[in-house]
């Protein structure tokens, strides 16, 4: 390996053994994902991760449809899908930021592959991204789950996804994408019994230093 591709990899925080098995033109794309992924602020979800990829794998299909019967199948099956189930789908905002970060994080890794003289092969950039098709999986994934095995018919394609999301998900913690609610509800039960515990004490005491500045409390009875 170079130098100017060791350079690029450590920037990007990613190992070229993981990326021996994507294909050459997808590796750049696939270490800026890893890298979108670990650094993204507000953190990104499964969600979010696994319609990037499947967007990635959808321009992969397109790419070589002229290859085995599967594949066609496979891009008919994806056509029909996208057809059906692209129309009328809700903008989530959030979503939009975590995709837009992810598309400048694959421009400054663009212009650093190229000031490195190409360490690695530049994708297909008309095929790599479509903004529409990745906010449809992403609503998808979301209500249907199964939208994952969107590519089943293609052997190749499904192998694809799959080692791509493994690369990912091999580069952050193992508790990355779980969700933390159970977490989160423990901490708020915790911060309302101290607020709680806060204000009887200061009620408490409030009490008690009116009474001692109530010159009739010599007079009061106990019950």
């Amino acid at each position: 390996m170079s130098r100017r591709q060791l350079l690029l990899l450590e920037t990007l925080g990613v190992k070229m053994s993981l990326l021996k098995s994507v294909p050459a033109h997808l590796q750049l794309p696939v270490a800026v994902t890893c890298c979108w992924t670990r650094c993204s602020e507000p953190k990104v979800n499964l969600h979010h991760l696994k319609a990037l990829l499947l967007m990635i794998v959808a321009g992969e299909l397109h790419r070589i449809t002229n290859e085995p019967e599967d594949n066609r199948i496979a891009c008919n099956e994806f056509l029909k899908w996208k057809e059906e189930k692209l129309q009328n789908k809700d903008f989530d905002l959030d979503a939009a930021h975590g995709f837009c970060q992810w598309q400048c994080c694959l421009e400054m890794g663009l212009y650093l592959n190229q000031l490195l003289c190409s360490p690695l092969p530049e994708p297909d950039l008309a095929r790599l991204y479509s903004g529409t098709l990745v906010h449809g999986l992403y609503q998808e994934l979301k209500s249907t789950p199964s939208v994952e095995n969107l590519f089943s018919s293609s052997p190749k394609m499904t192998e694809l996804y799959q080692v791509l999301l493994n690369i990912v998900v091999s580069t952050v913690s193992p508790d990355f994408f779980q969700k933390k609610t159970e977490a989160k509800s423990e901490s708020c039960r915790k911060k309302k019994a101290s607020k709680k515990t806060k204000a009887v004490r200061r009620a408490v005491s409030e009490t008690q230093c009116l009474r001692d500045v109530n010159r009739f409390a010599s007079l009061s009875v106990d019950d």
